[in-house]
């Protein structure tokens, strides 16, 4: 395999000082960030970060002009690393893609190898953007918790958020486990989808932004907080004794309003969880164990759609409005067996 000599497609985000521009863009291989490992991408996918930082609606970019995507997935046309021979199918999210980093909204992309994880024969491209960020991270929150000492009988676990991509991988995964849980969410009419993904009860935001007792009546034996703000302070102060609580997102507020009784009277724990610096072993890990033991089984009910690279700067909006259930796969160039599961829209 050959780079491309032709010219080809990349989403660039552009600081002004005005707010982010973005613009579709033909590019060339030379235009690509360096990396000794280079990738003909297939999928990405949109994640609420991406949103921001095309939008200038977070603060998300850390250098003046960068290609957008946190995601990618696709094979291996260039290598300098045996641990990646051309040919290979490799997944990368986070890792600084998107906001430091050319990331993968673009039909190619260089990278170096600590970022890259080799993709298990089970797993295509596609199915491992349905996956993506969203179901790394909350896989990595189930690991975290269960590290601490979580397991089913400890209690009812609480996901925020559950609607998103990151909640609902969390919701769908714990209850795969052998977890009851219970969903948190803002959005109405989703209590079908809800449901059909693992939860056993859905709780609707009355319920967490009445009054604010430095304690409330104790329910929960775990929970993944994707919100922050007023959630995530009645997670904490309607925890269990000796439970744990995984903060992931702060899509809400980034502000925690909170006393001392939870952690002291309770011995609740917070965990923060980062799944953008995630150690090159446990990264490879946790995508074998996505690819077998913890597949998701909803991931076709998760992400059931796709769509253009075109199409994505209009789409932006829909995911700052909280208008997206789940998850959306973004065709940067299919792979040549077409992928898996339900790609419609």
């Amino acid at each position: 395999m050959s780079v491309p000599t032709r010219s080809f497609r990349a989403l660039r985000l552009i600081q002004t000082g005005s707010g982010v521009r973005m613009e579709l863009e033909e590019i060339h291989w030379d235009d690509l960030d360096p990396g000794p490992i280079g990738i003909r991408v297939h999928y990405s996918s949109v994640n609420y970060k991406d949103a921001l930082a095309a939008t200038g609606a977070g603060k998300i970019l850390r250098r003046p002009t960068v290609i957008g995507g946190l995601d990618l997935a696709g094979e291996v046309i260039t290598s300098e690393d045996p641990d990646f021979p051309c040919g290979c199918r490799v997944v990368a999210v986070g890792g600084g893609l998107g906001e430091a980093r050319d990331g993968g909204f673009s039909e190619y992309a260089r990278l170096p190898a600590d970022l890259l994880v080799r993709l298990d024969p089970g797993l295509t491209t596609y199915a491992a953007m349905q996956i993506g960020t969203a179901g790394f991270t909350a896989l990595l929150a189930q690991r975290r918790l269960e590290a601490f000492g979580l397991r089913p009988g400890d209690g009812p676990v609480v996901v925020s958020g559950a609607t998103g991509g990151v909640g609902s991988f969390a919701v769908n995964l714990m209850r795969e486990a052998g977890y009851a849980v219970s969903a948190l969410t803002q959005k109405r009419g989703c209590e079908e989808y809800l449901r059909a993904i693992g939860a056993v009860d859905i709780i609707g935001p009355e319920a967490w932004e009445a009054g604010e007792p430095a304690l409330l009546p104790a329910r929960w034996g775990a929970g993944i907080d994707n919100v922050g703000g007023h959630a995530l302070s009645w997670m904490i102060r309607s925890a269990r004794r000796g439970a744990a609580i995984a903060a992931v997102g702060m899509a809400s507020s980034a502000d925690l309003r909170l006393t001392v009784f939870p952690f002291i009277l309770r011995g609740v724990s917070l965990i923060g969880i980062n799944s953008t610096e995630v150690e090159t072993g446990a990264r490879r890990a946790l995508w074998h164990d996505l690819a077998h033991a913890s597949r998701p089984r909803a991931l076709d009910r998760i992400a059931p759609q796709h769509i253009s690279l075109a199409a994505l700067p209009t789409s932006f909006g829909d995911w700052i409005q909280n208008r997206i259930v789940g998850r959306v796969v973004v065709a940067i160039g299919e792979e040549p067996s077409g992928g898996s599961g339900v790609k419609s829209g």
